[in-house]
Parts: C-alpha cells; sequence; structure tokens
C-alpha cells in the first residue's frame, strides 16, 4: 500500500504551511492509518538511532505500530496525530553491492469504539538515509539508454536492489533502483550512493528534494520570519526523519550573492539542524544529532580570459563563501573546479556524485585509507620573494594535471600551472609560476620581490593544467588575501 502525505508536518516541526495556490489538499482522517511522507513501501529507514514514525488516525484512537521485533503504543491525539519512536536498528550487511536485502512489514493496527483498521508498509529495510536538495543539478536524472552507465564500473548493470530512492513530494513512491528504471534515479544521488553502496554494504536510501531554478532563501528555515516556500513543500514533511545527513547542490541562482552566500548557507545549515531535532546515536558508528552536511563547490561555467591576474569574476566568490562555510562542524565540499562546461548543468555528474561520497565515506564511515577532498588552502607563508602556500589533504603529495571527461586526472609534471598569481607590495597582481615542494605549492613571479598574497584558480572558468592532490583530487581555487582559512573538522 501507499501511504499519503502529512502535508503541513506542522505537526512536528512547526513550520508556516504552504502557500494556498501550493499546498495539496489534506484528507480528513479515517480510522485506517495514513503515514507520513517517508514511510511507504519499499522504505530505507536509517540504523542505530531512533525512529520516529507518525501518521494519523482518528482522534482518539488507540495506536499500535509493529516493525521487526518491535511493538509501540500510542494514542491519536485530538486531531488525530500519533507517532512512536522505534529503537535503534542495525543494518544487515549486504554480501555484494547487488545482494537483495530481506525486506520487512511495518504493521499500524488502529482501534476505536469496538472498531479495527491495519494498515501495512512492505518491504522495508534498515540501511543509511541521506538529504539529497538543491536545485537543477541536483534535480536531473540519470536518463541513459547505455545498459552500463558507470564510467568506474563498466562491466556492472545497474541492478541494485539495496538502492533506493523516494522523491520528497505527494505520492512519490520508493523506487528501487533496477536495469529497468535506474534512468529514474536523479543522476548525482546515483553515483553518490551507488559509491557508498560500494563502501558500506549497507543498504542505501536516498530522499531527493530539489527544485531547478530555485534560490538558497526558497529553502531555508528561519522562524519568525517566513519559512522558503521550497522547504515548507518538500522538506517541512519529512523533518524528523532519521538520517545520516545532507547532500547539498546550490548556488548557481545565487552567484549575485558572492561572499554574502555564506551568511545564508551557515543559516540553512543551522536551520535544518535545528528544526530536525535528531537525537546523537548512543553507537559510536550512529548518525550525530548535528548530521553531516556536503555541499558541492560549483563547478565553472561559460569561459574565463587571462587578462586579468587579479581574476575574482563570475563564480570566484561564491566558491569563496561556500570555502567558508567549511567552519561549520561536520561539514564538507565537493570541489568541482575540473568538471565545469560553458552550459549550465555540466555532463560529468560522475566525479560529483564521487567525490560527495568520498566526504560521507571518510568522515562518516571510517574509511580514513584515502583523503575526502581534494587540497584545501590553510596558510601562505613569504620565503623571500616566494610564497609557500600549505594544505589540507595534499599528505600523498601535490601534482599539476589536466582532466578530460569521467576519465582520472593525467599528470603533466613538466607543464606550468594555470591560473595562478601574485600580489606584490604595492597591490598589483602577477601572473606566476608554480613549483611542487612535497605538500607545498611555491608561488613566485619575475619581478615580484616583495610577494603579500597568491590566488589559483579564482575566476569563473579555470581550464587547462590544474593543481589536484596525488590521489587525484582537484584543490578548490583560493586566496591568500583578505579571508581566514577555515578550520576543517
Amino acid at each position: 500500500m501507499t501511504c499519503l502525505c502529512l502535508f503541513g508536518a506542522t505537526l512536528l516541526s512547526g513550520p508556516a504551511n504552504c502557500p494556498a495556490d501550493e499546498a495539496p489538499a489534506q484528507e480528513q482522517p479515517t480510522l485506517k492509518a495514513r503515514c507520513g511522507l517517508p514511510f511507504r513501501d519499499n522504505a530505507v529507514l536509517q540504523q542505530l538511532i531512533p525512529l520516529p514514525i507518525w501518521g494519523t488516525s482518528l482522534p482518539g484512537a488507540k495506536v499500535t505500530v509493529g516493525f521487526m521485533d518491535q511493538t509501540k503504543p500510542t494514542l491519536a491525539d485530538a486531531r488525530g496525530v500519533w507517532r512512536v519512536v522505534l529503537e535503534p536498528m542495525r543494518a544487515a550487511k549486504l554480501r555484494s553491492v547487488h545482494d537483495a536485502p530481506e525486506g520487512h512489514t511495518l504493521r499500524i493496527v488502529c482501534e476505536m469504539d469496538g472498531q479495527q483498521a491495519t494498515t501495512e508498509v512492505n518491504n522495508m529495510i534498515v540501511g543509511e538515509v541521506w538529504l539529497c536538495s538543491g536545485q537543477s543539478n541536483m534535480a536531473g536524472k540519470l536518463r541513459t539508454t547505455r545498459p552500463t552507465p558507470l564510467p568506474d564500473f563498466p562491466d556492472e548493470k545497474p541492478d541494485y536492489p539495496a538502492l533506493r530512492q523516494m522523491v520528497s513530494d505527494i505520492d512519490a513512491p520508493w523506487l528501487i533502483c533496477t536495469g529497468q528504471n535506474a534512468s529514474e534515479v536523479k543522476k548525482v544521488c546515483f553515483y553518490f550512493a551507488r559509491s557508498l553502496l560500494h563502501d558500506t554494504l549497507v543498504p542505501i536510501g536516498i530522499i531527493n528534494a530539489a527544485v531547478g531554478g530555485s534560490n538558497i532563501e526558497s529553502w531555508l528555515y528561519q522562524p519568525p520570519d517566513p519559512t522558503g516556500k521550497h522547504f515548507t513543500r518538500y522538506i517541512e514533511p519529512i523533518v524528523g526523519l532519521g538520517m545520516r545527513g545532507v547532500v547539498w547542490y546550490q548556488g548557481e541562482s545565487n552567484v549575485g550573492d558572492k561572499r554574502d552566500y555564506a551568511p545564508k548557507l551557515r543559516s540553512l545549515i543551522v536551520g535544518w539542524r535545528k528544526v530536525w531535532e535528531q537525537p546523537d546515536s548512543k553507537d559510536a558508528q550512529g548518525p550525530r544529532g548535528d548530521f553531516s552536511f556536503y555541499f558541492v563547490q560549483l563547478p565553472g561555467i561559460g569561459n574565463s580570459t587571462r587578462d586579468n591576474p587579479e581574476m575574482g569574476d563570475g563564480r570566484a566568490e561564491i566558491r569563496q563563501a561556500q570555502y567558508e562555510t567549511l567552519a561549520l562542524s561536520h561539514t564538507g565540499m565537493a570541489v568541482t573546479i575540473d568538471v565545469g562546461d560553458v552550459r549550465e548543468h555540466p555532463p560529468n555528474k560522475f566525479d560529483t556524485g564521487i567525490r560527495l561520497a568520498r566526504l560521507a565515506s571518510y568522515f562518516d564511515y571510517g574509511l580514513r585509507d584515502r583523503p575526502p577532498t581534494g587540497p584545501l588552502y590553510t596558510r601562505a607563508q613569504a620565503e623571500g620573494d616566494k610564497l609557500r602556500i600549505q594544505f589540507e589533504f595534499a599528505d600523498h603529495g601535490l601534482m599539476f594535471a589536466t582532466k578530460n571527461g569521467t576519465t582520472p586526472p593525467h599528470e603533466t609534471p613538466d607543464a606550468d600551472l594555470d591560473w595562478l598569481s601574485i600580489q606584490d607590495q604595492n597591490g598589483s597582481w602577477h601572473w606566476a609560476k608554480g613549483t611542487i615542494d612535497g605538500q607545498d605549492l611555491i608561488v613566485r613571479a619575475e619581478g615580484v620581490t616583495h610577494p603579500v598574497a597568491a590566488r589559483y584558480a579564482y575566476t569563473n572558468q579555470p581550464t587547462g593544467t590544474l593543481l589536484y592532490n596525488k590521489d587525484g583530487l582537484p584543490a578548490s581555487p583560493f586566496t591568500t588575501c583578505g579571508y581566514d582559512a577555515p578550520h576543517h573538522e
């Protein structure tokens, strides 16, 4: 059966309702239970954390919720709303990414005045749940007619019974990823979830809430100010659902904010964590109350000219704002500076999804044998006529490389690093040369004897030879002047 959305999950969190032209009509309660939006056939429930389950029945009805070996009784309140919290459960390990996990039935029995009605939600599994939100680059579907849409696994068909996706909207089902319907899975979500499935060997559930062209203001939860319309429509109905974290790909519609995007992104993260009221897991391997929040640093678009070594054009400043947001705890940034396109929707979502997954695998699932991201600028130090630039996540060293499509970057040790500039003591900027010294980048420019700052890839669309760590992940663009480097936790 399909459980209906409790729209206006004001029942849990209390934000303002949708505008009248957007809010679906609410059905009158019946004795037969209707479940909240996430609780439908084929759903994934978050492991290792107390799990709220909610829905409606008639006011005053006795409600008994059963799942696996748990039974939780409660009463529907004066509005007909009921809510129980299941004890934490552990996901069963899969034998392979193609393994079909055993499903279980959520059974809700409602009783009143001698009458009884039973609702069943079938084939639910326990695993890892991630909310993926943003605008069109997060909303685009895989949509491929190829039998093997996986650049990293060319001999593998996309049959993943433990990879499931729900689009947060009315009557949207949980979709099991199979060869027949894999094209309906959101593209970034697919590569993100497929990588986590491989790394964790537990079921992965994705809830997608993304709207093309949406600005960040429309997703904010900010009482007593008006809450964003997209938060109300797509996020509010799932508030309180147990989950591991959020993946966010947005900013294209806020490029004009430049560095003013940073407080908005911080407000989004803090606001969502606050309204969720998720408790910390008592298991060291479980989710946190301040759940993980990983975001995509915007890729390039259009073209950049090489006539201005000061740079700072296009998306440079909003990328800096995203970088500064790493000062918030339990955040991470997937650098995509090398997968841009002249168009708004770069076709390479493979690297984007994989890089988001590496953040989760490192910080949430303890896979520390590889860095979670490319080099992040931490410090600049003057050494005579040179600047020494230091990074986090460059433990295995740095390299100059070029990248084409979804193939790994090709190291070019004899090439000059593009989009590198240096500022002299008079404030003028000059194109510069870079050399690698282990984990550091040495920057100098002919004729500059007292350098005070450096910039790298601080432009709308940097192309050519770029900076990577030896693990093949690109360095974030940076400027050493005017801003403090955030401490990445």
